[in-house]
């Protein structure tokens, strides 16, 4: 259950976070990045693994899909990676020089990716766990 509530917690920040950039960026031009502060409510998630006594946090199911969830995110990670650098080689070429927002942009970006990724491969995995899944 802590797992679920900190990735319905990290997706709803990833989505404010993207749609606050978004809105801004006709306003603000490169000045919209400083949306991604909001990802700072990120560090919050761990509050939601305070222990209570006599409460198992976290069993062995919980951990393999923690471990997928992890996986599954940097793969997507890195697709877009390599996919993106692809992308920056056919608009810039060999000899163009990638501006320094695209390059900032890009790690915020990633980071959206792979918290976003997780939490949603976390509450697939937690959806479609059958009779053993936690009410």
């Amino acid at each position: 259950m802590p797992d679920q509530k900190a990735a319905l917690f990290n997706l709803i920040i990833v989505a404010l976070t993207l749609v606050t950039v978004l809105a801004l960026y006709p306003f603000l031009g490169h000045g919209a990045a400083g949306g991604f502060g909001l990802s700072g409510f990120l560090g919050f998630s761990p509050l939601f693994f305070r222990r209570r006594r006599g409460q198992v946090l976290a069993d062995e199911r919980d951990q393999l899909i923690q471990r997928r969830s992890t996986i599954i995110a940097y793969s997507v990670f890195w697709l877009a990676f390599v996919a993106s650098a692809m992308l920056a080689l056919v608009s810039y070429g060999f000899d163009g020089a990638v501006p320094v927002p695209v390059l900032v942009n890009a790690v915020w970006l990633g980071l959206m990716l792979v918290v976003g990724m997780n939490a949603i491969a976390t509450l697939a995995q937690y959806g479609r766990g059958g009779s053993d899944a936690r009410s």
